[in-house]
C-alpha cells in the first residue's frame, strides 16, 4: 500500500467514524461521541501526514508532527489554527480513554463540543488533502 492509499482509507475510515459520532450524538451516548471525536481528529491528521509520506508512530497524538512537517515544509496554514489543531487533539487524546472505559461521565455540552472540534479538523483536513495533492490552491485558516 503506498502512502496515498493509506491516506484514502484513514480518510475513509474518519468519516465513517464521525457518522457514527452523529449517531452517538443524536442517542445521547456522550462518552462514545467523545471517544468517536477523539478518533476522527486522529484518522484525519494520519491520512494527511500519509499523504505527506511522513512515517507517523502509532500514538493517539500526533497533532505535534503534523504542525512541524506543515511548518517545515513551508506550507500555508495559519498559527492559530495550527493551535487549535494541537489544543483539539491533545483535550480528545487525554479523553479518549475515560470516556470509552467510563471512568468520567462526559456531559452533552462536552460531547457537542468535542463533535464540533472534530468537524472543524475534517473540514480542514479535506480541503488541506487536495492542497496537498494540487487539486486546489488555498490559504487554510
Amino acid at each position: 500500500m503506498n502512502n496515498r492509499e493509506r491516506s484514502e482509507k484513514l480518510f475513509k475510515a474518519a468519516k465513517r467514524l464521525y457518522q457514527e459520532m452523529q449517531d452517538e450524538i443524536e442517542s445521547a451516548e456522550w462518552n462514545l461521541a467523545v471517544r468517536k471525536a477523539q478518533e476522527v481528529v486522529e484518522f484525519v491528521l494520519k491520512g494527511l501526514l500519509s499523504e505527506m509520506g511522513v512515517d507517523y508512530p502509532k500514538v493517539h497524538d500526533v497533532a505535534l508532527i503534523f504542525a512541524q512537517e506543515v511548518k517545515s515544509r513551508g506550507l500555508k496554514v495559519e498559527e492559530s489554527f495550527l493551535n487549535k489543531i494541537l489544543e483539539i487533539s491533545s483535550d480528545l487524546s487525554m479523553k479518549r480513554a475515560p470516556a470509552f472505559y467510563f471512568e468520567e461521565d462526559y456531559s452533552e455540552v462536552e460531547a457537542r463540543d468535542a463533535f464540533e472540534s472534530a468537524q472543524k479538523v475534517l473540514s480542514f483536513g479535506d480541503a488541506f488533502l487536495k492542497v496537498l495533492r494540487g487539486e486546489e490552491k488555498m490559504e487554510l485558516k
